[in-house]
């Protein structure tokens, strides 16, 4: 199943985006009402879940919002309300689910809304044999601040560390070192943490090398989440733990 889902807080829509962890759902993201629409334009989607306080140009309303998507695109909505709010209209396929924050706590409730609006439920994901994880060993930490790649290889000490200090070198570094895993900064001089790792993925052998993507804007936390890089990745925000370091280095690894 298709789904949009619009809010502008990002944090909101991870948490709704747990909730389908466990559902064949292809989720694009949109943080306003202008970015909802170019991407329904370049792919129709089954449902447009939203927020009821979901910005729109131009002072439009939610409910302008809805009618254009159900009209205009035939796309059904589910309208997330916050606070136990309630709300009223005379709208064609469009329900409003009431949850506190925002964001539903149970997926069965949303669930049935959906099979309300468009006539079926997200099918389950086929149970799928998850790779097997092998033992760190080497890692490539890039970052143009030498500060933070010191730290990091102070928090990494017991792996053998390659540095680099922008993405070209990062690239350049990749094939001759062969890490087992990739920590990058985002925004890098010369080319940037995102390109140097689509380059890296070309190259035979590369294709499914975990990465690790670091950065303090939170503009690049939401870039990943609409536009997630192919392959086994992780983002995190700076500054970030030790132990949260660690959590995102074992999603990928066994660690001693």
């Amino acid at each position: 199943m298709k789904v949009i889902l619009a809010d502008e807080d990002i944090d909101r829509r991870f948490a709704v985006k747990l909730l389908w962890r466990n559902y064949d759902c292809n989720i694009r993201e949109a943080r306003n009402f202008d970015i909802l629409l170019m991407l329904i334009k370049e792919d129709k989607p089954h449902i447009c879940i939203i927020n009821y306080l979901l910005a729109g140009s131009k002072g439009i309303n939610i409910y302008d919002m809805c009618r254009k998507l159900t009209e205009e695109f035939d796309v059904p909505v589910l309208v997330l309300l916050p606070d136990n709010m309630t709300g009223e209209h005379e709208i064609s396929r469009v329900h409003f689910l009431s949850s506190p924050g925002a964001v539903p706590q149970l997926p069965d409730v949303m669930l049935e809304k959906m099979k309300e609006l468009t006539g079926k439920y997200p099918a389950l994901k086929k149970n799928e044999v998850a790779p097997e994880r092998k033992k760190l060993r080497k890692i490539l930490i890039a970052d143009d601040e030498a500060a933070i790649r010191k730290l990091l290889g102070v928090m990494l000490k017991a792996y053998e560390i390659e540095e680099a200090a922008d993405g070209m070198d990062l690239e350049e570094k990749a094939p001759a070192f062969r890490p087992d895993l990739i920590i990058t900064d985002v925004i890098m001089p010369g080319i940037s943490g995102w390109k140097a790792v689509r380059g890296i993925r070309e190259k035979e052998g590369f294709e499914e090398i975990p990465v690790i993507f670091a950065s303090g804007y939170v503009k690049d936390k939401e870039i990943y989440e609409m536009h997630r890089p192919e392959g086994p990745t992780e983002f995190l925000l700076k500054p970030f733990s030790k132990e949260s370091l660690f959590n995102a280095v074992k999603k990928f690894f066994v660690l001693d």
